[in-house]
Formats: C-alpha cells, sequence, structure tokens
C-alpha cells in the first residue's frame, strides 16, 4: 500500500464568495423551527429516564409520542401555517418541534426582506444564502420561530488533522518498537484495555462486538469503501477471524451530499471517523450521514434526519464551531444563539427517544475561538471558548491526550510479538503558529494544539456535572468541556513549531485515505473511538443509553469516591497531566480537567466487564 506522509488539513471555509443570484422562480425549502414546550417536563422526563428505579428508566419514546408531549400547540403551528400560506408558502412536512416550508424563491426573498444567492463551500459546491442577512417578520418572531438556513456563514469545520509523520513510520507503526505511536485501531484496543474479541455479551452471549446496534457519522463526504477495506486487510482480518472486512451499512444522502476528494478535509474526516467507529465496534452498522457542507442548515437536516426516523442509536460528530459564533458581537449586534437552542433540543429529542451525541471538543486547547476580529478580515488572537456541538449538555463530549505505550523487547522475539501496554498519558498542547482556522483568508495568532476545553458561554451547568465532584479549577455555573477523553496526538502539519513532539506528543492514528496511508490526529480520532466504544455498552448492556454523560460522571464519582481503594472502580486513567495554552490539568488537585474531562476509560471496567478476557496483541483472535 502506498503511504501518504502529508494529508490534507485544511478545514471548511466558513465563508465563501457569492456566485450568482437565485433565480426567483425556483421552488426552494426549509425548516422552521417552533419552542418546544413543557421544557420543564421535558428535563424532569429526561432525569427520570436515567434514574434506576424510576418507572420511566430508560422508557425511551418514539417521535410520535415525543411530538404529542412536547412538540409545539396546535394552536401556533396553525398560527404559523396561516402566516406562511398568506406569504405565498406551504408547509409539507410537521416534525416534533419545525415545519418543513417550501416555496418560490421570489416568496421567501419577499417574507425575509432579503435577496437569495449561491456562495461557494469548502466541498467544492455551493450553498444557499441570504445576502446581507435577514430578519424574521415580527409574526414568526413573536412565534419564537428560528431558521437556520439561508446563513451566509459556515461556522463548522471537521477536526481532523494530518501529523507530522514520516512515511516509513506510517509504513511500520513506531508504537510495536518503541513508545509513542502512531497506532492501529487494534494497537488502541490494546492499551485502553478492550474486552477481547472473543468475550460473549453477558444479556445475549452473542459475541461482543457491537452487533445489533447502529451508529451514525455525520460528516460532508463520501468515503471509499476500498480504504475501509484496505485498513482491515493491513491488519490481516480475514485471515485471523475468517470474517469478511467490516463495511459500512449505508449510507444517507442530505440534499445530496458531497462527493469524496482526496482534496477534501471532509473526505479525510469522514474516512477516518468510519475506520475508527468500525475498529472499536466491527459488528456495528455503521451508516454515513453525507452532507453537502458543514453548515447549519445541512447538519440540522442531518440531526432531524436522525431523530425523526429513530433508527440510529449512537451518533458520532467529529466536528465543530466556537460557540461565540452565535453572539452578537459576531454577527453585527444581532444575537444568533437561538441557533445553539435548537441544536440542543434536537439533542434532548434524540435523548429522550435514547439515542447518545457524541462529538469532538475541538482541537484548539483552552483557546477555542478567534476573536471577533477574524470575521472582519482584522488581525486577531485566539481566545477562550468553547465548540458546538460538544459544548450542549446533552451531547457526550470528548477531548484527550497524548497516549504513550510501552514497547515489546528488543531485539523482536522470533516470531514477532506485537505487544505493547498502555504506560501513560500527557495533555500538554504544542504552541501554534499564526494560521487561518477557518479558511476566511485571515491568520490567527497565539493559538495552541490540544483538546479542545473550557466553560461554554450558552449553556448552563447540567445536574450530571454537581454531583459533589471535586472540581478545584471548575468554579463557573455554566457547562463545562469534555466529559471524557482518548487518544487525540499532536503535531498537525504546517502550524506547529520546530519544539512540537518535545513532550511525546507525535502520537497518532493511522488510516488509510485514497489508497494511501496516513497519520491522523485530533479529538476527531477520540470521538469516533468513543462512539465505537459505545456501540459495545449499547450490546453489552442490552438497550440504548440516551445521554451517556449521566452514566460518565456517576462512575467517575463513584472512582473519586472510593476508586484509588477498588481496582474494579478504576473506570478512568486520571494521572494525567497537561496544559492547553490555557488550563493546566494537576491530577494531584482534582478529578476533572479541560482536556480529559473524567479522564480517559479502561474500557473493560468502564463497561462493567472487569473480568472479561482482555484484548490481546493485534492481529490474534482476541484482538483481530
Amino acid at each position: 500500500m502506498a503511504v501518504l506522509a502529508l494529508a490534507v488539513s485544511a478545514p471548511a471555509s466558513a465563508a465563501g464568495m457569492a456566485t450568482e443570484q437565485v433565480q426567483s422562480s425556483l421552488q426552494v425549502g426549509f425548516e422552521l423551527f417552533l419552542p418546544l414546550r413543557d421544557i420543564s417536563g421535558l428535563d424532569a422526563l429526561l432525569a427520570a429516564q436515567q434514574l434506576q428505579g424510576s418507572p420511566e428508566y430508560q422508557q425511551w419514546l418514539t417521535p410520535a409520542q415525543f411530538h404529542d408531549r412536547f412538540g409545539p400547540t396546535g394552536a401556533r403551528v396553525a398560527r404559523v401555517t396561516a402566516g406562511l400560506a398568506a406569504a405565498g408558502l406551504s408547509v409539507t412536512a410537521t416534525h416534533a418541534r419545525s415545519l418543513h416550508v417550501e416555496g418560490s424563491a421570489s416568496a421567501v426573498q419577499k417574507l425575509f426582506g432579503t435577496r437569495l444567492v449561491y456562495m461557494a463551500n469548502a466541498a467544492g459546491g455551493k450553498h444557499m444564502a441570504a445576502e446581507g442577512g435577514f430578519a424574521l417578520p415580527a409574526a414568526l418572531a413573536q412565534e419564537g420561530a428560528v431558521v437556520a438556513h439561508f446563513q451566509a456563514s459556515i461556522r463548522m469545520h471537521p477536526h481532523a488533522r494530518a501529523a507530522k509523520v514520516d512515511a516509513a513510520v506510517l509504513a511500520n507503526p513506531q508504537n510495536r518498537y518503541s513508545a509513542s505511536g502512531p497506532y492501529w485501531y487494534n494497537d488502541l484496543k490494546q492499551a485502553y484495555d478492550y474486552p477481547s474479541y472473543q468475550t460473549k455479551a453477558p444479556l445475549t452471549g452473542k459475541q461482543l462486538d457491537g452487533q445489533g446496534t447502529s451508529v451514525a457519522i455525520v460528516m460532508s463526504s463520501d468515503v471509499l469503501d476500498s480504504d475501509i477495506a484496505a485498513v482491515f486487510n493491513h491488519e490481516h482480518w480475514t485471515t485471523t477471524t475468517g470474517k469478511p472486512v467490516p463495511a459500512l451499512a449505508g449510507r444517507v444522502l442530505i440534499d445530496g451530499g458531497a462527493p469524496f476528494s482526496t482534496s477534501s478535509g471532509g473526505s479525510f474526516e469522514a474516512s477516518l471517523d468510519v475506520q475508527q467507529v468500525l475498529g472499536g465496534a466491527p459488528g456495528a452498522s455503521v451508516f454515513l450521514y453525507n452532507t453537502p457542507d458543514l453548515s447549519d442548515a445541512a447538519i440540522l437536516s442531518a440531526y432531524l434526519d436522525i431523530v425523526e426516523s429513530n433508527k440510529i442509536d449512537i451518533v458520532s460528530s467529529s466536528f465543530g464551531g466556537c460557540e461565540l459564533f452565535y453572539s452578537a458581537a459576531y454577527n453585527g449586534g444581532v444575537d444568533q444563539s437561538g441557533i445553539l437552542d435548537v441544536y440542543d433540543e434536537l439533542f434532548k429529542q434524540g435523548n429522550a427517544q435514547g439515542i447518545t451525541f457524541i462529538a469532538s471538543s475541538g482541537d484548539s486547547g483552552g483557546l477555542g475561538c478567534p476573536d471577533a476580529n477574524y470575521l472582519k478580515g482584522l488581525p486577531s488572537k485566539f481566545i477562550a471558548g468553547v465548540e458546538e456541538p460538544a459544548s450542549s449538555p446533552h451531547v457526550t463530549g470528548v477531548g484527550g491526550t497524548n497516549l504513550i505505550t510501552t514497547a515489546p523487547p528488543s531485539p523482536q522475539t522470533s516470531p514477532a510479538t506485537l505487544t505493547s501496554k498502555y504506560a501513560s498519558e500527557n495533555a500538554y498542547g504544542d504552541p501554534e503558529l499564526p494560521y487561518d482556522p477557518y479558511g476566511l483568508g485571515t491568520n490567527v495568532s497565539g493559538g495552541y494544539w490540544g483538546a479542545g476545553g473550557g466553560v461554554s458561554a450558552h449553556f448552563a451547568r447540567p445536574s450530571y456535572q454537581s454531583m459533589g465532584i471535586a472540581f478545584n479549577e471548575v468554579k463557573s455555573r455554566m457547562r463545562t468541556v469534555p466529559d471524557v477523553g482518548m487518544q487525540v496526538g499532536g503535531c498537525p502539519s504546517g502550524i506547529t513549531d520546530a519544539s512540537c513532539g518535545a513532550d511525546g506528543s507525535r502520537s497518532a492514528v493511522v488510516i488509510s485515505f485514497g489508497g494511501q496511508l496516513a497519520g491522523v490526529i485530533g479529538t476527531s480520532v477520540a470521538a469516533p473511538e468513543f462512539a465505537g466504544m459505545a456501540a459495545l455498552g449499547v450490546q453489552r448492556f442490552g438497550h440504548r443509553l440516551g445521554n451517556l454523560n449521566n452514566y460518565i460522571y456517576n462512575i467517575g464519582y463513584v472512582q473519586t469516591v472510593i476508586g484509588n481503594g477498588a481496582p474494579a472502580e478504576r473506570f478512568y486513567h486520571r494521572n494525567i497531566p497537561g496544559f492547553d495554552g490555557l488550563y493546566n490539568a494537576d491530577p494531584t488537585k482534582q478529578p476533572y480537567n479541560f482536556m480529559t474531562g473524567n479522564g480517559t476509560p479502561d474500557v473493560r471496567k468502564f463497561l462493567a466487564l472487569p473480568n472479561a478476557q482482555a484484548a490481546g496483541d493485534p492481529r490474534t483472535a482476541s484482538n483481530p
């Protein structure tokens, strides 16, 4: 197999140039979101669904039940529908908290007082936007309506980055000969103490490999089936197991999707995500939700499809955007944080239906946002901030570390062993050279590579982060990120200085991309790996998990109280120091930090299978 020493690393563009005006006669569709009712009742239900002993414990709703209990009132829907009809627009579908609206571009422009144009996106296509912004009519604003379509800016970008890894090292992964990667999927399973591939699920007696579970990956690209096969073929999957290599269960095109391209950051990300999930849960049914770009409209369309169809157990999202981008300071004085609430309420609906959402926390350490000058094309610096969707309290935000493992004896025995064991982790980030994080044409200085984390500016602190855990460093009453961590790695190509890697942060994961090997780093490595592990959890416990944060913090609390004296309750690795450009991780003072959350999991203990056989050496029956 050929080796790709430097893969694409450019994020999606936050905004493009207008290319043409939309024809006035063109039929245009958009989603109009309305407020849920009885939010306090919904929050009470979500708590009860996670409380053992409650009559509603794990009693997940259907989309229809959610709509009947918490959807907008019939009177509100009727008023909005009538107002839209008077403007020449039709409601063509009703969802739990939104209406799909269609009509001519001329009618849409008149309704919103704007001009619709096409703007180029980073996937090589175009998206429809309101030139100069738009305003909701007073009648819709009074109903609490939110429209995420027609935004000129694409606020999200994929998190995967190419690592500074020599081609010779990619071809011969060094964790099998030294202490600091890069790693194949089965090396990570050995390091993080996964149960053996031969383990049987306690409730069914079937092989614990994720079978019977479904995972959705949301990204703006397709992937190559040959790349998926190449990774498993490299590790002798079929020879070891006698089974065909794992493959995608299906593709779902959202608004036409985006094509695969070796020059696309979305394609690089999608390839990583699929390979990481299948590496952790090769028996799971993995579906790729391919969006045309990472605009709010496209992402929300994917999430809406997922919660309304209700066929997916776990959703993995390895992208994000600065939470502050939705504030008035970044939008000419117009507060667009209502879009953040739309995301969160979709996640709430999914949680109520038992769906687990997982998202990478970002890769800018504690300095997660460019300042407001960036969007004006002026010199700017990175400032404190967290990224959406990981900042939602109803999403598990995944940060992480630089993994260090022990190496086999040298010289190698014959036959060679691939044994390596967990040694330690650190969360030290890497200072960055000035670069353009969202492709707007302006460099931002003062950045730091590392797992994203910090304090939300929008979401209040959820109850699971107020359970008596000693948050010595966390004084805020707001949501903190991340919740958990796994391998991230460091030294992104092109944006870090020559000192990068001095602390062992050159660890990376190996994937196949466009028929070539590539080293990849970022919390986008950690999130899909955690999603694969969560798929094992759904199979192991025999049911959907909903908001996994409740479990994550519950067992974290148990470990804080008794774990040091009870090995079976040491669910997380926590002796992890670090610095992310803003925050320090001091394991002697607190169990939680802004890089790893509660820590990185010991997977057998996390899944309540401490006595199961551990995944052994890669390329063996216990860890193929």
